[in-house]
């Protein structure tokens, strides 16, 4: 038998050994996460502050991609400020948009800020349901230019936050259809804005680009494809499919070797931003004006197939992340309720907005019957 001694000196001896496994493994547990903080913070700091600067300015040089840029959605927000910041950076630029009015002062407003650059106009409605009228129009405009761009940034949202069934409904008054963008034409528009017209772009431009094996093409989303977006449903989830359409498209034609076509396509998901679409006027450090969105946006193509494009709103979005970690059904409800108020807000306008027009009909007879 062994002696209690002996049987003590064992036991100790095998605690010690059960601790130094344990010990190493630990070490092995911490140096594994230090390693990926530090690669993270890598990747953010070269992503975000090195490669968007004036010494990188991104991998990709615009005019090199090819004589024009094509930009959808044109003649606005972050449509015009590309279509500026493009020409400003050597190209010339078709402009595509549904207002032949407005298309000719943004070509205007180009050629006076770059008198070297030429600008053509296409008018083209993407909500329109003739969607082979609409493209077959737009690719005979395009014919024979060497497109070493495409910015499809043409989109539909809500005109305010609103229950997906609510705003399915045909909206009336007094028997007449309202004007106020809701029913079920409008979820179809955003289809086809949002959608469509990304996929049949892409179809008439990039097989110029894979013929040179080169060309850029920016597809701009939206942060709520990432983010809860509730009374957004439909505009969100057109968004999600910008964003996952965009990473196939990169893989698919991206890279430079054998199988590559060099041909770098990029999602841009940005946060609000000061436009109209948004219904924002006032730029803060959230909130940036287009020009200054697209000027950062335009720094991150070919650093990033996926990005906010805006380090604030990359913040933002990285922050719901980890309320949502934490926990997500506390985060979509914080995100509904602040809805539901824009919501209530809008509406509270709308109605004060028809009271008094009612009243305003209502008077001439009011001041008859007095009389």
């Amino acid at each position: 038998m062994s002696s209690p001694a002996a049987s003590a000196t064992s036991t100790a001896a095998s605690a010690a050994s059960t601790n130094s496994v344990l010990e190493k493994l630990g070490l092995l547990l911490v140096a594994i996460v230090v390693l990926r903080f530090t690669r993270a913070a890598m990747q953010f700091i070269y992503r975000h502050v090195l490669g968007p600067s004036a010494l990188c300015r991104g991998s990709v040089d615009f005019a090199k991609c090819g004589k024009w840029a094509v930009v959808t959605g044109a003649t606005d927000g972050l449509g015009k400020a590309y279509a500026r910041q493009l020409a400003g950076r050597g190209m010339d630029v078709v402009l595509i948009s549904r207002t032949q009015s407005k298309l000719d002062a943004t070509a205007d407003e180009i050629r006076a800020e770059y008198p070297g650059r030429e600008v053509r106009c296409v008018r083209a409605d993407f909500s329109d349901e003739d969607t082979g009228l609409v493209y077959g129009h737009v690719g005979r405009e395009l014919h024979g230019l060497e497109v070493g761009v495409l910015v499809n940034n043409v989109g539909l949202s809500y005109p305010y936050p609103e229950y997906f069934l609510k705003a399915a409904e045909d909206q009336c008054d007094n028997g007449n259809k309202a004007t106020a963008g809701l029913g079920p034409k409008l979820f179809d528009d955003m289809v086809r804005c949002n959608i469509t017209s990304m996929i049949h772009m892409c179809r008439l431009v990039m097989p110029g680009m894979a013929d040179r094996r080169k060309g850029c093409v920016i597809n701009i989303g939206s942060s709520t494809s990432e983010i809860p977006c509730p009374l957004l449903t439909v505009y969100g989830a057109t968004k999600k499919f910008v964003e996952k359409f965009s990473r196939e498209l990169n893989t698919e034609y991206g890279g430079s070797g054998k199988n590559g076509f060099n041909i770098t396509v990029q999602c841009v998901m940005p946060g609000y931003v000061a436009t109209k679409m948004s219904k924002i006027n006032r730029t803060s450090w959230l909130v940036p004006s287009p020009d200054k969105f697209v000027r950062s946006a335009l720094q991150t193509t070919g650093l990033e197939p996926v990005t906010q494009g805006y380090m604030p709103h990359t913040l933002m979005v990285k922050a719901i992340a980890l309320a949502e970690s934490i926990s997500k059904s506390m985060m979509s409800r914080m995100v509904l309720n602040n809805m539901l108020s824009i919501r209530a807000r809008v509406l509270r306008t709308q109605a004060k907005k028809q009271k008094e027009a009612f009243a305003l009909t209502q008077d001439p007879i009011e001041s008859a019957v007095d009389n």
